[in-house]
């Protein structure tokens, strides 16, 4: 944190004195390639300034975040993250990404001297500590779309992008960049709603660095006497990656479909041996209705109190729900006297009109959601095929 304060107070007196000045300051957008961490699967944005009469060269960068922050993860996950402004030397930032193995590309935009000062005095302005932190979103608000905002701030007159024409989701986007990390994907499709499955804008799709900088090439900066201007000057490659992009994978040695098809397989054998014994396996009822229960009502809880905005329309409530926390000791009482209970009824109703539905709920789920739902309904209908016709 004391590092934070330090470059904090380095970057507003930094900037307050190019931004008092004319200058014939270098401005780059510097885009970065994915690392294999959580908060890094999708690549990073920063703005570079340069001037080398004046023994500037620094990275503005809007994607730094303090991990010690309480409870952080929880706060990610509800919409309460709060990232900040701040500028580093060039050769921390560098060198940060170079241990990362990740590549790093600058576009050098093709400003004119006013848009320069208009950039950095914006940017002087929103380094101070008053203004410096923001609350962010990785979809809505994050560290590129504020770049974006700030490039377009500075522009006299308006930019003529290069954009992609494909028509992408946000679960689409999402999961070209965590197809080597099955789990985290897993995660992302249970937690997001239907609202990140509707076709996004091209603007839209810029939440993701490569987007960005893809619409940078090609862009035009038209004035406001209509003469035009390419939006990059050059494109340099400052690193190149020195890991292959996808070769980082999940340490968990099982991916996510062949553990809960595996658990399925499971449930069927063991309820095909107490159908034969006429022995239930209470203790298995009480692990599976608890953890069904605890993970319901994670995922009740994000859906309702969440500020992020794609986490509220989410359907796997239907399936992932706290209802059976509150079946278990009911069930666990009548697996004892090996009688088939009302609760049991409501289970499998509720998890089999999931399964029935499904095909009519405008959202795309996990890989996951369907198996886990044949494998939890396996449960309820075993006790009520072995005693429900005794009732």
């Amino acid at each position: 944190m004391k590092r934070i304060v330090f470059f904090l107070m380095m970057s507003a007196s930094v900037l307050l004195a190019v931004a008092q000045s004319p200058s014939h300051t270098e401005v780059s957008v510097i885009t970065c390639s994915p690392g294999d961490e959580v908060y890094s699967l999708y690549g990073h944005t920063a703005i570079r300034l340069r001037d080398e009469a004046r023994g500037l060269d620094i990275a503005v960068n809007y994607g730094v975040f303090d991990f010690n922050t309480d409870h952080f993860a929880w706060k990610f996950v509800l919409g309460e993250t709060d990232y900040m402004c701040m500028a580093v030397p060039w050769h921390f930032f560098i060198d940060e990404y170079r241990q990362r193995g990740s590549s790093v590309k600058a576009q050098v935009l093709n400003l004119t001297e006013e848009e320069t000062d208009s950039l950095v005095r914006y940017l002087d302005w929103n380094l101070k500590p008053e203004n410096c932190i923001y609350r962010y979103n990785y979809l809505t608000d994050n560290c590129t779309l504020r770049v974006m905002d700030c490039v377009e701030r500075a522009i006299k007159g308006r930019i003529v992008y290069s954009w992609d024409t494909d028509r992408l989701t946000y679960r689409d986007i999402i999961h070209d960049y965590t197809n080597g990390s099955p789990w985290a994907q897993v995660g992302n499709d249970i937690l997001l709603g239907c609202d990140v499955d509707t076709i996004l804008s091209s603007r839209a799709k810029c939440f993701v660095p490569d987007y960005y900088s893809s619409a940078l090439n090609g862009a035009l900066i038209r004035d406001l006497v209509a003469d035009t201007r390419p939006m990059v000057r050059r494109t340099e490659t400052l690193l190149e990656a020195s890991v292959p992009a996808g070769a980082q994978q999940d340490s968990f040695p099982v991916s996510p479909v062949i553990a809960v098809w595996g658990l399925f397989a499971v449930l069927c054998l063991i309820a095909l041996i107490e159908y034969r014994t006429g022995y239930m396996l209470w203790p298995l009822d009480f692990v599976l209705l608890t953890a069904h229960g605890v993970a319901g009502a994670i995922l009740l809880f994000v859906f309702l109190f969440s500020q992020h905005p794609a986490l509220d329309t989410n359907w796997q409530v239907w399936l992932l729900n706290p209802l059976p926390l509150l079946a278990m000791p009911f069930v666990v009482r009548d697996a004892w006297k090996r009688q088939c209970c009302i609760w049991h009824y409501i289970l499998a109703a509720m998890i089999l009109s999931f399964l029935v539905f499904t095909p009519w709920i405008p959202q795309k789920y996990s890989v996951i959601t369907i198996p886990l739902a044949l494998a939890l309904v396996t449960r309820p209908v075993s006790y009520i095929i072995r005693y429900g016709r005794n009732e």
